[in-house]
């Protein structure tokens, strides 16, 4: 191929990329947010079992991440790197996310060995997946333009199917939870119905049936409709390194490492939110009629604020507008200590932390490009998949402290499992929750943003020259190595970094 600028991708074949994070997020988002209280709730198990399928299951997603990125760097088909992934976890992905929601006839330590095989086994399935559909964007182009106007497209679509997502579950989980709603309402410590809760379980079962059809039409859809270019940056590849020297090195990558902390403690926030806001409207803010609308509202800004989030960051540069986002996030989860139970004052609250929840979504995905770009042209090397897991690796862990948290601090405060009422110590813990904790993890994220190096006059002069690389690469030229990359370096119109 001899063309002398990176080809670029059609609107049809973004949309088609989009396409499989608006059902897989859609998944993601709802495990997130009912995991919990399905666990406690309706499959009746107590905090601590709850706390150890989470966490385990936590556990297994994230040390799969680095894995599976590895694997799809060494995976070389006429498929692609990524499409056969993607391809052979989806059907193991559906019969699994499926069988997350149905509730065993089994004794309770059966119950839980069933939970736990699952989870785990699901977590493990879907990160592979996700991995491999997220780094999917470096082998669709070299343009860092174009790289963000997907990472763009796919924020939005992924926002678009946590929105649809929370609204038919949270929809068919209430209207199988009516009378269960209905018999808390009469009494403030009644023992649940299990005429009632079955058929609270049916609702989640044809919820899952539901989120099964779309992923699958969806990701064939994102499959059959993009194509992989191997004129990528992926052809820089120049040696293959066992797993533990490949992750090594690309943790000694100085920029990476800021961005892993900025993504991990942010994360930690939007998620200690994200987890907890189900409980902390039904039992600090005693509106428990109202968790699926709050919700909905939630996803329903978050999904409008991407093209506002996209335009801030084009014109004010990835770091300035991610610092934004922080600190206006760092205020309003200490807004949240001080939220009263009234609804007027939960929906507006709702609204604007959902327009914050958008940011966290689409920067630091598209700075990571930009990492990988400084990485390629200070060593002459390419590990995209393996970039894109690690990355996923602190995302995960960052999830993991979360939710571990949240079902250990639940066990503290003395929740008791299948009550329509909590203690007021289970309130004040999910109010600091859902407020402190964020707010803190928001300043560390802050923080370790105010240390990261790239700025954007150096990730365009970057990519520009690693552009100059490819062509003459394309032109049959001398193709710079290692050593030689590294000479280039310091030309001083070049630099990723600006020092």
């Amino acid at each position: 191929m001899s063309t002398k600028e990176p080809q670029a991708v059609s609107f049809c074949e973004k949309l088609m990329y989009a396409s499989v994070s608006f059902s897989v997020d859609a998944i993601v988002n709802i495990v997130a947010m009912y995991g919990n209280v399905f666990l406690l709730e309706v499959a009746q198990l107590p905090p601590l079992q709850t706390s150890g399928i989470i966490f385990s299951s936590m556990v297994c997603m994230i040390m799969t991440s680095p894995v599976a990125g590895y694997l799809i760097d060494r995976t070389d088909t006429r498929w692609g790197k990524v499409k056969p992934w993607l391809w052979c976890t989806l059907p193991t992905q559906i019969v699994l996310y499926f069988m997350r929601w149905y509730v065993p006839n089994f004794p309770d330590n059966w119950r839980f060995a069933y939970y736990f095989l699952v989870w785990t086994s699901a977590e493990i399935v879907q990160c592979s997946y996700s991995v491999a559909n997220k780094c999917k964007v470096m082998y669709m182009t070299t343009d860092t333009k174009e790289r963000d106007s997907i990472t763009a497209y796919r924020s939005g679509a992924q926002l678009l199917g946590l929105v649809v997502g929370v609204a038919y579950h949270g929809q068919i989980v209430a209207a199988y939870g009516q009378e269960l709603h209905s018999e808390c309402s009469t009494s403030s410590n009644s023992t649940v119905d299990p005429n009632s809760l079955q058929k609270q379980r049916e609702g989640y079962l044809i919820s899952a049936g539901v989120a099964g059809c779309l992923l699958l039409v969806t990701t064939c859809a994102s499959l059959l409709g993009t194509t992989h270019r191997l004129s990528s940056a992926a052809d820089e590849t120049t040696e293959k390194q066992p797993i533990f020297e490949s992750v090594l090195d690309i943790l000694s990558h100085r920029p990476f490492r800021y961005l892993q902390c900025i993504d991990l403690f942010l994360w930690m926030a939007v998620f200690g939110i994200e987890a907890n806001i189900a409980l902390f409207v039904q039992y600090s803010l005693h509106l428990g009629h109202q968790v699926q609308n709050v919700i909905l509202l939630f996803m329903v800004a978050a999904c409008i604020g991407v093209p506002v989030w996209h335009c801030l960051m084009t014109n004010w540069g990835k770091k300035s507008t991610l610092g934004l986002a922080a600190t206006l996030f760092l205020g309003f989860a200490l807004s949240l200590m001080f939220l009263p139970g009234l609804l007027y004052a939960l929906l507006p609250l709702s609204a604007f932390g959902g327009l914050l929840f958008a940011p966290f979504i689409l920067i630091p995905w598209s700075m990571l490009p930009d990492v990988i770009d400084d990485y390629t042209l200070e060593r002459g090397d390419s590990k995209e998949s393996l970039f894109f897991g690690v990355f996923s690796f602190f995302t995960n862990t960052g999830k993991a402290i979360s939710q571990g948290l949240t079902a250990f601090a639940l066990k503290l405060s003395h929740y008791k499992t299948g009550r329509c009422s909590q203690p007021e110590s289970v309130s004040l813990t999910l109010r600091v929750l859902i407020s402190i904790c964020p707010a803190v993890y928001s300043a560390f994220g802050l923080l370790a943003l105010w240390l990261y190096p790239i700025t954007e006059h150096g990730r365009i002069s970057t990519n520009r020259f690693l552009e100059k690389i490819r062509l003459k690469r394309n032109s049959k030229e001398d193709v710079p190595t290692k050593d030689s990359s590294s000479k280039m370096k310091p030309d001083l119109g070049t630099p990723l970094l600006d020092k």
